[in-house]
């Protein structure tokens, strides 16, 4: 006989009780069941801590639910606020020629329309001086726009694409804009020919391509952004700006658009729709210069910077100046318009420019990567 067998007889000789084991065993079972209470009442936890454990793939699903709710909860934000933006800086827009000259010069010069024009006071110029400058304009502005894709496409990288694609998309809405104003002024030689469906309809692109330009305005602001906060000699201003969605922008955008193509933005003189559509640009240029007057790369220098920046600011004139000369000075409008072309040319040159400047400093910044690497694999 085993030795335990042993201790099990010599223990049921000296006791009528079983072995403390099995006592254990009966006790959980009895019959006032006190004990199986207490074990059936403790947490469900402690009972059953297998079931109660999360498996990673709901614990995943439950973090793809949180980040889908934030991506919701952002997007409506971004919306309701480029929206809302969109509104009260068409409005500010609207009231901006009173608070840039006399109220009643821009009352003068600022009278609705709702493009049905007034022989009396509808004022439209038809001379080579206007649309010959519209016409250098579009080129001048839509070569930039393929040089600086140009420049994106000597690198393989996609980092810096997006910053080229909208800024040859900024450019492009520029070039639309007086590359359709153009024939308009130069064959429209009559107020009857203007108040027909078909001007309408090509004017209203006109301006609504300048309400369309603050969409990649705002998305190039966001991609400067984007490339240069995450550096680490980023200075602490530069990473305290914040950086906007690309929807809110288009949003924003819309907003002038539909303004414009119900008539809320058109005047006895054309060229004051124009005007409007820019002071709209006024948040998405002040976007852009904040990150030109911040940043900082060794490729670009402060002077090419500057420069830039005033490429950015340099239309705000055009608000007051043209008032001023039409109406206070009595220039025709053929000079007027020739006048502010060629300001035109010299800010959206210096803003194709800088862009440019930009993407090829990005782009070289990668060549020179890549050729340290292969030296590195040689050595």
């Amino acid at each position: 006989m085993c030795k335990s067998d042993q201790l099990l007889n010599d223990y049921s000789k000296t006791s009528s009780s079983p072995p403390p084991a099995m006592q254990a065993g009966s006790d959980l079972s009895g019959s006032d069941g006190s004990e199986s209470d207490d074990i059936n009442e403790a947490e469900p936890s402690q009972r059953h801590p297998r079931k109660m454990r999360q498996s990673p793939s709901n614990q995943m699903n439950d973090s793809n639910e949180d980040a889908n709710a934030n991506a919701a909860s952002n997007l409506s934000s971004s919306v309701i606020s480029g929206v809302l933006h969109g509104v009260v800086w068409v409005v500010l827009a609207l009231n901006m020629p009173y608070f840039a000259s006399h109220p009643d010069v821009a009352g003068r010069t600022y009278q609705k329309a709702l493009y049905k024009y007034d022989p009396a006071i509808s004022l439209f110029d038809n001379t080579i001086w206007t649309y010959g400058t519209d016409y250098a304009l579009a080129i001048i502005t839509a070569g930039f726009a393929v040089w600086i894709l140009h420049t994106s496409n000597q690198s393989s990288r996609d980092d810096h694409k997006p910053l080229a694609r909208a800024s040859a998309w900024m450019l492009v809405l520029y070039a639309i804009s007086v590359g359709v104003a153009a024939p308009l002024h130069q064959f429209y030689l009559t107020v009857e020919s203007r108040n027909t469906l078909v001007f309408r309809l090509l004017w209203t692109i006109v301006p609504s391509s300048v309400y369309a330009a603050v969409i990649p305005m705002g998305i190039i602001g966001n991609e400067c952004l984007r490339i240069f906060q995450s550096r680490p000699n980023c200075s602490p201003l530069l990473k305290s700006i914040p950086c906007l969605t690309d929807t809110y922008w288009k949003f924003y955008g819309a907003i002038g658009i539909i303004a414009c193509a119900l008539g809320h933005t058109s005047f006895q003189r054309p060229a004051c729709d124009i005007f409007i559509a820019g002071c709209t640009q006024t948040l998405p240029t002040f976007y852009c210069m904040a990150f030109l007057f911040l940043f900082e790369h060794p490729g670009i220098s402060k002077g090419m910077r500057i420069l830039g920046f005033f490429g950015f600011i340099s239309n705000a004139i055009l608000l007051p100046l043209y008032p001023f000369l039409v109406d206070t000075l009595g220039w025709s409008l053929g000079a007027t318009n020739f006048t502010m072309h060629s300001n035109l040319c010299v800010a959206w040159s210096l803003q194709g420019l800088i862009l440019q400047r930009i993407v090829k400093a990005l782009v070289e910044e990668t060549r020179d990567g890549q050729e340290q690497l292969q030296t590195k694999k040689v050595q």
